[in-house]
């Protein structure tokens, strides 16, 4: 259903939008920062006894132009994460502590912040969407992107958790440069995830989530201002809503989740404690639910996740904040997973190690997750999944986990991959989706799909001599069918118009007495029809079929087979995956099936 407007009708008629209190955080509340567990203070102090700002902190206007003439993100990202993620640790060990002991420490860190020109990241430096780029920042006009809406968060809660122990006068600088860099812009300019230039994504409710923190968390801020703060917040979270697929699932991927509905999650729960509205019918809401519950439900074993788009498998742990939205929604086996995970990896997240926000969630939720993790649940999945808008099916037998997608090649951080599968043993890849290389000023451009990960050929997909899937969302799987033991879907209309491929179904059926996956493929073509298998093992082909140490493929008909090693350089990637994978290109015959096996 379109245009439901779920949080504009829980909060009509708001007569009051009050200040965001963190108090509840704050270094005065020695009943929380006192009875930490003695190992989360530890791991709080020994972080923080590394950290120091110098001059090496600097972000140069050479450093900004960098990206702009290289396509490097990281050279200053480095530097400007690493600011952030000090200081949201110095002002954990300052409230852990409580003795002043890091104040000088924090303070520095405050004006490295302040004395950044502009938050903006140089990958982010334009004001309409996917536009090239500025090399200089507009100072007079500030970019809210995610890390600007970010670092307002950081410096709001610092100011609001340490209070009186700051130095006055920077105290009142940093109110200063929270109105003029995030209140001003927000309520008298428009950026995209707003609304209003196209469709939102994960940047609209994270962005807006940290806005609100941001500006709300000002004390002094007129009632005026609230207001629209609050309304256009409420408008672009209902626009996000609205984007959503009816099913729940994240069109980004599992590693986006956590941007996307649980960042939406934290903008909920700020908005509903400044409207002082009850929100347990949001929650309660089929469509939340379901995008509460989406992480759960493509999480295959141990800290891997189905990962379709520009996501890793290791799509991150889940903690305080995933077990507090499966609380609000009632998913119990999230939220038990959630709680197993947080009391194994610890309170802090992985992939955004220096929100302070999250960092105050996860101490304050410890003793709640605790108990959580002690009970004694059932972990078993069911045996298949489906979502049905999205395209999406997973079967599920033993320790096997299957799955293939349908959809369209015109999806929010799309990769070439309609009809793509991908196959677990427990927490092992079989057949893997290898993920995204560590972003540059390529990843997001008109060359996008010049790079490998983003084409069809590294996907687990039969291409055509030199046709492979093209991207848009006119390029899209037709009559799909999923039950609970077989999928079909017609591809052609994935790939360009090309008399060459006049048609290209693919089927699979789950024989689960047999443990037996057959697939399919089904074509009419004068091309060259290859199969590609992106696979973690190296094969050996003998007497028609690949034989792996876990699995086998058995091909019904005649093909030959070529196995090219992958070395896996890039950062991103090997921090899911080992340092080769292997591309095995199988070319086929004809229409034919195959079959996989487990050893």
């Amino acid at each position: 259903m379109k245009n439901e407007k779920i949080i504009e009708r829980q909060t009509a008629g708001m007569s009051r939008v009050k200040t965001l209190d963190f108090a509840s955080y704050g270094i005065d509340n020695r009943a929380l920062w006192d009875n930490l567990p003695p190992e989360m203070k530890k791991e709080i102090t020994d972080k923080a006894a590394k950290y120091g700002f110098s001059g090496d902190d600097y972000i140069s206007l050479s450093l900004f132009r960098d990206f702009k003439k290289t396509g490097n993100r990281k050279r200053l990202e480095n530097v400007y994460f690493e600011k952030r993620r000090k200081l949201s640790n110095l002002v954990l060990a300052e409230c852990v502590h409580g003795k002043g002991e890091y104040i000088d420490l924090i303070e520095e860190g405050v004006w490295a912040l302040l004395s950044e020109p502009s938050w903006v990241i140089p990958a982010h430096n334009s004001y309409i969407r996917d536009t090239e780029q500025a090399d200089t920042p507009l100072l007079w006009r500030p970019v809210l992107d995610l890390f600007a809406c970010e670092t307002g968060e950081i410096l709001a809660l610092t100011r609001s958790t340490l209070g009186s122990r700051l130095n006055p006068v920077l105290v009142k600088d940093m109110e200063w440069a929270l109105y003029q860099r995030i209140v001003l812009p927000y309520i008298s300019d428009s950026f995209w995830w707003m609304g209003g230039q196209g469709p939102v994504n994960n940047w609209s409710p994270w962005c807006t989530q940290n806005v609100l923190i941001a500006a709300l968390s000002l004390d002094h801020l007129d009632e005026k201002t609230r207001f629209k703060v609050i309304r256009q917040a409420v408008a672009t979270l209902d626009l996000f809503i609205d984007g959503y697929p009816e099913d729940g699932a994240c069109g980004e991927g599992a590693s986006y989740y956590h941007a996307a509905a649980l960042a939406l999650f934290g903008a909920l729960r700020l908005v509903e404690q400044a409207t002082m509205r009850d929100f347990s019918p949001v929650y309660g809401n089929r469509k939340i639910k379901a995008m509460a519950g989406y992480i759960e439900d493509v999480h295959i074993a141990g800290d891997m996740y189905l990962n379709y788009a520009d996501c890793s498998p290791k799509a991150g742990w889940l903690g305080a904040r995933e077990f507090l939205f499966a609380k609000a929604t009632g998913n119990s086996a999230m939220a038990h997973h959630a709680a197993l995970d947080y009391m194994k990896y610890g309170f802090e997240e992985e992939d955004n190690s220096y929100n302070l926000y999250y960092k105050l969630i996860g101490v304050s939720s410890y003793d709640e997750v605790k108990k959580e993790a002690e009970k004694k649940v059932d972990g078993s999945k069911p045996a298949f999944k489906c979502f049905a808008d999205s395209q999406l099916a997973i079967w599920r037998e033993k320790d096997i986990t299957f799955a293939i997608k349908g959809g369209s090649n015109g999806e929010s951080h799309n990769h070439n991959d309609v009809g793509s599968i991908i196959l677990y043993k427990g927490d092992k890849a079989l057949l893997c989706d290898i993920g995204v290389e560590t972003y540059t000023k390529t990843t997001f451009s008109p060359e996008r799909y010049t790079l490998k990960p983003m084409q069809s050929a590294y996907h687990n997909l039969v291409n055509f001599s030199s046709v492979m899937q093209k991207d848009g969302e006119e390029y899209k799987a037709e009559n799909v069918h999923f039950d609970e033991n077989s999928s079909y879907m017609v591809l052609t209309g994935a790939y360009p118009e090309n008399d060459g491929l006049r048609f290209y179904s693919r089927s699979t059926v789950l024989d689960r007495e047999k443990m037996e996956i057959t697939v399919s493929e089904d074509f009419d073509t004068g091309l060259t029809p290859v199969l590609s298998l992106i696979t973690r093992e190296k094969p050996e082909m003998k007497d028609g079929k690949l034989a792996f140490e876990s699995f086998c493929i058995t091909f019904g008909g005649n093909v030959k087979c070529e196995t090219e090693t992958m070395e896996i350089t890039d950062a991103r990637l090997r921090a899911a995956w080992p340092e080769r994978l292997y591309r095995n290109l199988v070319t086929l015959e004809g229409p034919l099936s195959w079959v996989i096996s487990f050893n």
